[in-house]
């Protein structure tokens, strides 16, 4: 079963006195749920739009149960993200979690 699903956006990381080093580009995302009740995971991708190799790149969302309260979050990481390169994540999500939002990107 399919839920939550998310929208594409633009994640810039940057420090207040450096230039832009990190772009990113999360794609669609969505709640999968496992056959194990409550046991799923936000599942969709991310793309290095930059033009360096990120290091170290985290994707936080926050957890909706079927009313709307926040019931948790779920974090993934990925390490080495070459230029031009498309991770797909898999933040496992404890819970009955009906939806996600996407709470921040960080990069390294």
């Amino acid at each position: 079963m399919l839920l939550g699903l998310g929208l594409a956006t633009t994640a810039m990381a940057t420090a207040a006195s450096k230039p832009l080093r990190h772009a990113v580009r999360v794609g669609s995302y969505r709640v999968e749920r496992d056959v194990t009740p409550g046991r799923n995971k936000v599942v969709g991708t991310l793309t290095n739009v930059s033009p360096a190799r990120i290091h170290a790149t985290r994707v936080k969302f926050r957890l909706f149960d079927a009313r709307g309260r926040a019931i948790g979050n779920a974090v993934d990481e990925v390490r080495d993200l070459e230029p031009g390169q498309t991770w797909k994540f898999h933040a496992q999500a404890r819970g009955n979690v009906s939806r996600a939002r996407l709470l921040r990107v960080e990069t390294e």
